[in-house]
């Protein structure tokens, strides 16, 4: 969105609602009447209305038949991340079959030299840690060639950023060195054919941040 000395007043809109939904002002499962928030911003409805178009389409509001605009529960809570990180596991799980199966060969030099990258920050921020495991996910998830599996790391990877609650974050970067080491191992593995061990380096990845989570 435009930054506040510069921005339209679609995107004032917006962002006023998504701070207001965000500090709890507006909470989950509150009808928004176009009208009344209206009002209470002090804007005309066009701009609200299209505020709660794109706030629909971001995953902050939901529309349900004969309730209209609703607040929706976006945020990633502790289960939910669990949930997502289950379905993370088949898809790579799925992938490493997929390679054994059709006797891919897998190059880890850019896993390798993206680690090298990571291990050059100083001090990596929670949002840097979360974006290095997309890359991480994605150059693996590739060798399925299956566009659905990227979709759904990047939109996983997209709420977390977006929604993720703070003990979804500490796990993002407590973890990071040794989910760094992990993946580079598990390159190693695909990369020498040794599909049994990939899978159980997947199975660990998975397991220490279900495990942190609920420590």
């Amino acid at each position: 969105m435009n930054k506040p000395g510069n921005e339209t007043l679609e995107s004032k809109a917006y962002r006023m609602i998504k701070e207001k939904i965000q500090r709890g002002e507006f909470q989950v499962g509150q009808r928004l009447i176009e009208a009344d928030v209206s009002r209470e911003l002090e804007l005309s409805r066009t701009p609200v209305r299209k505020a709660f178009a794109m706030l629909t389409v971001d995953g902050y509001l939901e529309f349900e038949d004969y309730k209209g605009v609703i607040v929706k529960n976006c945020a990633i809570t502790k289960e939910r991340y669990i949930e997502m990180l289950d379905i993370m596991e088949l898809l790579l799980i799925g992938t490493i079959d997929k390679i054994e199966a059709k006797s891919l060969t897998f190059s880890n030099r850019r896993v390798r030299e993206k680690a090298t990258d990571f291990l050059k920050l100083e001090e990596a921020t929670e949002r840097q840690c979360m974006e290095y495991q997309r890359w991480f996910l994605n150059e693996i998830l590739s060798y399925a060639k299956n566009d659905y599996y990227l979709q759904v790391v990047n939109q996983f990877y997209d709420d977390l950023l977006e929604f993720g609650e703070p003990d979804v974050f500490q796990s993002a970067t407590k973890l990071f060195d040794k989910t760094l080491d992990n993946y580079v191992t598990c390159g190693r593995c695909l990369e020498s054919r040794d599909y049994s061990e990939a899978r159980a380096i997947v199975k660990q990845i998975i397991n220490d941040r279900i495990l942190f989570i609920f420590r």
